[in-house]
């Protein structure tokens, strides 16, 4: 009898930007989101841009240029940020980010994660108290 290592999910990602199996639980996952920012985000940027430096460009002069810089920073921390929250397993909590910096620390999240995961199942499994 041989036995089906990997888990198959229901669930289909939508414009997954790369899939993968997760390490710890061999379920198939997706992530929509590349780390890297796209043609899209840089036309944003240059868009937001611009219209925040004709907008400040009357009180601040040629300064409000270095508003490109900012912008830049403030979209490649929102896309990394969005692209983190993705990475961890919703079936497990392994977050390869986290074993990549520390294993003791990726361990304890994923410990956690379980801890959290058992105490609501407690929840749903205690009868209500009744009201009177």
């Amino acid at each position: 009898m041989r036995s089906k290592p990997l888990v198959d999910r229901v669930y289909k990602y939508k414009n997954k930007a790369s899939t993968f199996f997760c390490p710890l639980c061999r379920s198939e996952r997706g992530i929509s989101i590349s780390p890297r920012l796209s043609k899209k985000n840089y036309a944003q940027i240059l868009l937001t841009s611009i219209v925040l430096g004709s907008f400040l460009f009357p009180f601040i002069g040629v300064k409000c240029f270095f508003i490109f810089f900012v912008s830049w920073g403030v979209f490649e921390l929102a896309v990394r940020t969005d692209y983190k929250k993705q990475i961890a397993c919703p079936h497990c909590g392994f977050d390869a980010t986290w074993y990549k910096r520390d294993v003791k620390v990726a361990r304890q999240i994923v410990k956690d994660f379980w801890v959290q995961k058992q105490m609501l199942s407690d929840k749903k499994n205690q009868p209500a108290a009744k009201q009177f």
